[in-house]
């Protein structure tokens, strides 16, 4: 193969395929139509001599030979990326720029009015735009540029994805002020299956890690209520007698009445997540820097 003879932005191509596992995706995310798309396919197939993607009904499916060059050509890539960004300078007080971030509305609550403060100091012409993603996508949203950074319990194991402790927080009954449980001095496993329960889950259906925990003691609990988001239920909560289990943290922020489990619960661990495409990008590096120590701060300030 000689690279003189070849079009370097196939293996561009190559990797958001590869990616989306769709050719009109790919086109979207190439700012390409799909027939251009289907002719850079044709054009790696012919160089490669081999398919490399196999159409079915779930899209478009590497065939041995991509998944084995798929590795060396994310490298290549990535070392482009890094040495185009690496040549520019960054400064955030002049940067025009926006960041996406995928993450849950208890991290919004706890990141976004500190995190705007600091951007009001050092980077008044950034925006940030937050929104919910599924797990499941968040390799690929990653991969594609769609979001740069995501919020999530450490259960990626995507090698492309690198990631950074954000914090730790036990899990807590919270309930309002003077509700019944707060009258008992030590909280049994029968206290706490006899109250109903509220879930909160953006899931339809599906088990919490606190059920989980439940059920290898061969128990469950009675969840009256499954909502889509967390800050609606100090509201809910104040109005009955229904118990949520829930980060200490979050439940201490909104002055909720807070009282241990009787039973263990690992605890509730978040990290940051970007792609390693953008490792030594200095935009990157400032804002996950940014993100890092300001949730640090919160975390000292509770203290």
């Amino acid at each position: 193969m000689n690279l003189n003879n070849i079009d370097l932005n196939l293996f561009i191509a190559f990797d958001v395929i590869y990616t989306e596992g769709n050719l009109t995706k790919a086109g979207k995310v190439l700012g390409i139509t799909q027939p251009a798309v289907s002719n850079a396919l044709s054009r790696l197939r012919e160089t490669f001599d081999d398919d490399l993607f196999v159409r079915n009904s779930g899209g478009m499916t590497p065939t041995p030979t991509a998944q084995n060059i798929v590795g060396d050509i994310r490298k290549a890539l990535s070392l482009m990326r890094n040495s185009v960004a690496e040549s520019d300078s960054f400064d955030p007080y002049t940067a025009q720029t926006l960041y996406k971030i995928a993450i849950g509305d208890t991290s919004e609550y706890r990141l976004l009015p500190d995190l705007l403060r600091s951007l009001g100091k050092e980077a008044p012409d950034v925006d940030i735009e937050s929104f919910r993603a599924d797990r499941t996508d968040t390799p690929r949203e990653l991969a594609s540029g769609n979001i740069d950074f995501a919020v999530d319990p450490p259960i990626h194991t995507d090698p492309s994805l690198h990631h950074a402790k954000l914090f730790e927080d036990k899990y807590v009954i919270a309930v309002r002020k003077k509700h019944p449980l707060t009258k008992l001095k030590k909280i049994t496993l029968d206290d706490y299956l006899s109250m109903h329960h509220m879930h909160i889950s953006n899931r339809r259906k599906g088990l919490g890690y606190v059920d989980i925990a439940l059920t290898k003691l061969g128990v469950t609990r009675r969840i009256l209520l499954r909502a889509q988001h967390f800050l609606v239920s100090p509201f809910i909560l104040e109005q009955s007698n229904l118990v949520l289990t829930t980060s200490n943290g979050f439940a201490e922020s909104l002055n909720l009445q807070t009282l241990e489990l009787p039973f263990k619960v690992p605890n509730l661990e978040l990290h940051l997540y970007w792609h390693s495409s953008h490792e030594t990008d200095p935009s990157n590096i400032w804002m996950r820097k940014l993100i890092l120590s300001t949730y640090g701060k919160i975390l000292k300030n509770k203290k």
